[in-house]
């Protein structure tokens, strides 16, 4: 259990650094419990879709997406 909430705190800690003010775009974000790797398209001028991947020792866990509006800062979709 305490794998699944160091994944999810990891993902959602990207999330908001790529919807702050300084926006992460594409790359790999490390921490203490592993890599979140991040690639970002921009939809509309107002939506952005991020797409996240956990990794930890090895394993690669299957993608999250995140669409959300850039001037609101608010959640569209997370799947």
């Amino acid at each position: 259990m305490k794998n699944i909430h160091e994944r999810h705190v990891s993902i959602s800690h990207v999330v908001l650094m790529e919807m702050g003010d300084e926006p992460v775009s594409t790359g790999v974000i490390k921490n203490n419990f592993g890599e979140v790797m991040t690639s970002s398209t921009v939809l509309t001028d107002e939506d952005v879709k991020i797409e996240l991947t956990f990794k930890r020792d090895e394993k690669v866990f299957l993608p999250v997406t995140v669409v959300y509006n850039r001037e609101t800062k608010q959640i569209i979709r997370w799947e």
